[in-house]
């Protein structure tokens, strides 16, 4: 009860950015991905699961009411908006916080798969099962069958990887792909290999990455499965045609560049954003469109970089100190 209410005291002392300070916002926004953000924007307003996350959220109505949404989206959809001025003629900005968080990355891996086992194709892609419920990452790759298994793939960091971001599209031998997305873990910590390097004095910490570690792993195989198993959690998968982005925790499918996830117990999940490096000028909009867990705090957020080797290069070394702002409409 105690957490409850101190949550609810919380969110009824949201700051408000002064005036001068909202100008000076909106006059820095980013227009790169300004496109993908307003075709997002009609996405979003053309479902009601947006408005039903925002009126169930603690924070209601300090984000905006339920009807206030309903004007802008209908503003949006009978196109009485001009889409270059939507958020500075019908937004103030808020933020929860002005003590800086951090922004990282995560993209949609590809990986090599086969739906046989071969000598060179010998690591599985395993399904859910309640059998694996609290069983340790090292042990499953011991007692799985073949029933479990989805399919097949030849390297065991990239498939780890694919298991840290969640989802990713296998690619066959014929060039064919298929989508492989989240479905459940085993229920056990999730512990970062990163972490585990520097704490064991193989990597500097100024300078992990992700393809620090990868290079790492790569070049010490005798130790690659001791390490990857300090990670005792495990993720399972489904496999679905490979017809569009990662779907998020929101429902729609993430748009690299303006997608990002956040820690929904300050925001309520389809809500858009300012986010805001400290490398940069800019403020960048964005949709809350998913979560992760370990995204956790007022200013934390995890930008969707995209699909395969560009992507995850940005995602990879993205780690910046970050700021967040929510759009809220304007009282009328």
């Amino acid at each position: 009860m105690k957490k409850v209410v101190s949550f609810l005291i919380f969110f009824s002392i949201i700051p408000s950015i002064s005036y001068s300070k909202n100008h000076l916002i909106y006059d820095s926004i980013d227009k790169e991905h300004l496109l993908d953000f307003n075709k997002t924007f009609k996405k979003i307003c053309s479902t009601e699961v947006f408005f039903k996350n925002l009126v169930s959220h603690e924070s209601y109505p300090k984000f905006g009411s339920k009807k206030e949404w309903k004007d802008i989206c209908k503003k949006i959809d009978e196109k009485k908006i001009d889409e270059n001025h939507l958020i500075k003629k019908n937004f103030q900005v808020k933020n929860l916080s002005s003590v800086y968080g951090k922004l990282t990355g995560y993209y949609e891996p590809k990986i090599n798969v086969s739906k046989t086992r071969t000598s060179s194709y010998s690591i599985p892609i395993l399904k859910f099962n309640k059998k694996f419920q609290r069983v340790r990452r090292g042990s499953i790759q011991k007692i799985y069958n073949n029933d479990d298994v989805l399919l097949w793939t030849d390297d065991l960091i990239d498939f780890f990887f694919l298991q840290i971001q969640g989802s990713g599209i296998g690619v066959f031998s014929n060039g064919e792909s298929i989508k492989i997305l989240y479905d459940g873990n085993n229920n056990l910590k999730y512990t970062s290999i990163g972490k585990v390097l520097i704490k064991k004095n193989m990597l500097d910490k100024k300078n992990v990455n992700l393809f620090s570690i990868k290079k790492f792993l790569r070049q010490n195989p005798i130790i690659v499965d001791n390490i990857l198993n300090e990670n005792h959690r495990y993720i399972f998968f489904k496999l679905k045609s490979n017809d569009e982005n990662p779907i998020g925790a929101f429902g729609i499918s993430l748009i690299p560049n303006v997608s990002i996830a956040v820690d929904k117990k300050y925001y309520p999940l389809g809500i858009p954003l300012l986010y805001k490096d400290v490398e940069s000028e800019n403020y960048k909009p964005s949709f809350a469109l998913d979560t992760g867990s370990a995204i956790l705090g007022e200013n934390r957020a995890d930008l969707f970089t995209g699909r395969g080797k560009v992507a995850e290069r940005i995602a990879g070394m993205l780690k910046k100190k970050l700021l967040l702002y929510v759009l809220v409409p304007y009282s009328k």
